[in-house]
C-alpha cells in the first residue's frame, strides 16, 4: 500500500499558502453567481434618499453604507437567513456575504438597527424594483390576485393576557418593586453596593417604579380605545403587543399577522398587513396602499370568496375594477317572490306572506329580514339586500363563462405560488422583529428578494 502512494497524483493542497496577489471575491464567485447578479441589480436603483438620510455629512464617526446594508439584508432573505446575529456570522464565513460586504464586517446590532430603522426606505426599494419589473414588461397591473396568510408573531402563547389578568399582571410587578426598594433602603440606603445601578439610589427606584406605573397607564389606554364588544374575549401579548392570537394555515392558534399580497405574473406588486384573522377588511386598504405607490388600480381583481362583501364589491365598481370574486353564500332569488309597497310585504309563489321584521348583518351582509310564521307557529325567514343580490348575480354570470373561469383560474398559482415560494423555498414562516413597523420591514425584505429572484432568473 505504501508503495502505490507515491504513484498516485493529486493536486496540491496546502491550507498555508500564500496568494501573491490579492484574490478578488468576484474570481471565487463568478458573473453568473446570484450575490453577483443581486448586487449589479441594487446599483441600478435609486438609494439617494437613503444615503442622505444618515446626515453625517458635517463630520462624526463614519457608518457603514447604507447600500453594503441594504444588499447584505437582501441577500440574506433569499437565502433564508433572518436572525440579525447569524447573518454577522455569514459576514464572516461566506464568500458571497463577504463579496456583498466589500470585506466590511458589521456587527448585528448594526444590521439589526439598520433594519429596524430604515423601514420608508426599504419600502421605496420595494417600490422601485416592482416599477423596474412594469418597465421590463412583466407587469402591466391586469389581470391581478389578491390573497392573504398568516405568518407567525414573534410572541410567546404564554404571554396572552386578558384586561383583568393584565392588571393583576401589573399590580403583582409593582408590589415587587415597591418590596425590594423596601427591602434596599433597610440593607443599604445609600451606600454602594452591586446591584443594578438605577437601584442604588431612591430617586433610580422611584424612576423603576414610574416606568412600571407607564407601562400600566399605557395598556389601560389601549384597552380603553377597543371596541367594547370586543374586550371581553380580546387578549394583549406582553411581548407583541400588535399581534393577535388567530388561527393559523396549520390549524393551530397563535400569535400572528395576516398578510395580503397583490401579485400579477408570480411578482408582488403591494402588500398589506393586518392583525385581523379576516380578509374581508383588507381589501380596500390594500387597493389603496397599491394606488398610492403606482398612481393606479388593477384592470381586474382576482380574490377567493373571503373577500365578497357588498363594500369590497362596491368599491371596485366606483374604481373600475373587473373584480372576479365568488359570493360567499347564495344570494336569494327575487323571481319567487312578489312585493307589495303598500305593505312592505313578500309574498313567494305558495302564497305564504313574508312581513317586516328588522335590519340586521349577517356574514357580513346587512340585510332586511321578513318573516313568515305559518299555523303551527312555525316561522320562516328570507334576507333581502339588493346591492348583495345584484352583486351576486353579476359575479355567477361572469364566473360561468368559459372565458371567466379561464380568467379566475389564474389566481391560484399565481398569488399562492408566490406564497408557497415565500413560505417552502425562501423558509420564511415567523417573524423575528416585533409591531407593524417591525413586521412591515420584514415583509418588505422577504417580498424584494422574491421579486429580484423572478427578475433575475425570468
Amino acid at each position: 500500500m505504501l508503495n502505490l502512494v507515491k504513484y498516485m497524483s493529486f493536486k496540491q493542497y496546502n491550507q498555508k499558502q500564500n496568494f501573491l496577489l490579492p484574490p478578488s471575491y468576484l474570481d471565487f464567485l463568478g458573473e453568473s453567481h446570484r450575490a453577483v447578479i443581486l448586487s449589479e441589480f441594487i446599483d441600478e436603483l435609486n438609494t439617494v434618499e437613503l444615503v442622505e438620510s444618515y446626515h453625517n455629512q458635517s463630520g462624526g464617526s463614519s457608518a457603514y453604507h447604507p447600500v453594503m446594508l441594504l444588499k447584505i439584508l437582501i441577500y440574506s432573505y433569499s437565502n433564508a437567513t433572518f436572525s440579525s446575529r447569524k447573518i454577522a456570522m455569514k459576514l464572516k464565513e461566506d464568500i458571497a456575504f463577504m463579496y456583498l460586504a466589500g470585506n466590511n464586517i458589521p456587527d448585528f446590532r448594526t444590521i439589526s438597527r439598520f433594519r429596524q430603522e430604515k423601514t420608508e426606505f426599504i419600502e421605496s426599494i420595494f417600490s422601485q424594483i416592482v416599477s423596474k419589473a412594469q418597465g421590463m414588461g412583466f407587469v402591466a397591473l391586469g389581470n391581478c390576485s389578491l390573497d392573504g396568510t398568516k405568518i407567525y408573531a414573534n410572541a410567546s402563547m404564554g404571554k396572552n393576557y386578558d384586561e383583568l389578568q393584565l392588571k393583576n399582571k401589573i399590580r403583582g410587578l409593582i408590589q415587587q418593586a415597591e418590596d425590594i426598594d423596601a427591602l434596599e433602603d433597610e440593607l443599604y440606603g445609600d451606600n454602594e453596593d452591586d446591584v443594578d445601578p438605577e437601584l442604588k439610589t431612591k430617586a433610580g427606584r422611584e424612576k423603576r417604579k414610574q416606568q412600571i406605573k407607564n407601562k400600566e397607564s399605557r395598556s389601560k389606554q389601549a384597552l380603553h380605545q377597543m371596541p367594547e364588544s370586543k374586550k371581553a374575549n380580546s387578549k394583549r401579548n406582553t411581548t407583541d403587543p400588535d399581534s393577535r392570537l388567530m388561527k393559523m394555515k396549520r390549524k393551530d392558534f397563535a400569535n400572528g399577522y395576516n398578510v395580503q399580497n397583490i401579485t400579477e405574473n408570480g411578482f408582488i406588486l403591494s402588500n398589506y398587513i393586518d392583525n385581523s384573522s379576516s380578509d374581508q377588511n383588507t381589501l380596500i386598504p390594500t387597493l389603496k396602499k397599491l394606488k398610492d405607490a403606482f398612481q393606479s388600480m388593477p384592470k381586474r381583481l382576482l380574490a377567493d370568496k373571503g373577500y365578497s362583501t357588498v363594500k369590497n364589491y362596491s368599491f371596485c365598481k366606483e374604481n373600475s375594477i373587473d373584480a372576479y370574486i365568488p359570493p360567499h353564500h347564495e344570494s336569494i332569488d327575487m323571481a319567487k317572490y312578489k312585493y307589495s309597497k303598500k305593505d312592505n310585504t313578500y309574498t313567494d309563489w305558495q302564497g305564504k306572506i313574508f312581513f317586516f321584521k328588522q335590519n340586521m348583518s349577517r356574514s357580513g351582509v346587512k340585510s332586511t329580514v321578513y318573516q313568515h310564521i305559518d299555523n303551527t307557529n312555525k316561522k320562516t325567514y328570507i334576507y333581502i339586500n339588493h346591492n348583495w343580490i345584484n352583486h351576486c348575480k353579476r359575479q355567477k354570470k361572469k364566473l360561468s363563462t368559459p372565458q371567466g373561469k379561464r380568467i379566475y383560474k389564474l389566481r391560484s398559482h399565481d398569488v399562492e405560488g408566490v406564497f408557497g415560494n415565500i413560505k417552502k423555498n425562501l423558509k420564511f414562516t415567523h417573524y423575528n422583529l416585533r409591531g407593524f413597523k417591525g413586521v412591515k420591514t420584514e415583509w418588505n425584505l422577504i417580498s424584494i428578494a422574491h421579486n429580484i429572484c423572478k427578475l433575475t432568473t425570468a
